[in-house]
């Protein structure tokens, strides 16, 4: 009985990883917009998160910041939303859109997904702007 309920806690406490490739930490490699001009490039330190329901975004060069989101994920697009921000003695705040926009987030916080492998992760935003990452 004692083997039994230590078995149920040790695999009720487990997070299992649920959306496939997507989830683990990507560096952009390349954003190009619309007319193919390039908006950042992997000297520009943006990086992304996703692990279950969250994501997280993270800038290390120019003006840096680091903003979580809830999110949803299907085979065929990536859903962002209510960014998160820490604002100092233990509390959050609810942010707009608009402050992942520095990382290419689009305002209506929607990438269909272009290519996902374990190593590979190709964005597409409704806008037409490419975001191509890599897995570390």
């Amino acid at each position: 009985m004692t083997l039994v309920a230590m078995l149920i806690a040790m695999t009720s406490c487990n997070k299992w990883d649920c959306n496939g490739d997507l989830d683990g930490m990507w560096q952009l490699t390349e954003w190009r917009d619309k007319d193919n001009a390039v908006k950042a490039t992997k000297r520009d330190m943006i990086f992304y998160s996703f692990q279950l329901q969250m994501a997280s975004f993270r800038k290390q060069s120019g003006e840096r910041f680091f903003i979580r989101t809830s999110m949803a994920a299907s085979p065929e697009q990536i859903k962002i939303y209510d960014p998160i921000e820490y604002v100092g003695n233990g509390h959050d705040a609810v942010r707009p859109m608009s402050v992942l926009a520095p990382v290419g987030v689009p305002e209506d916080g929607i990438f269909q997904i272009q290519a996902l492998t374990g190593s590979t992760m190709v964005l597409k935003t409704s806008g037409q702007d490419v975001l191509t990452f890599r897995k570390y």
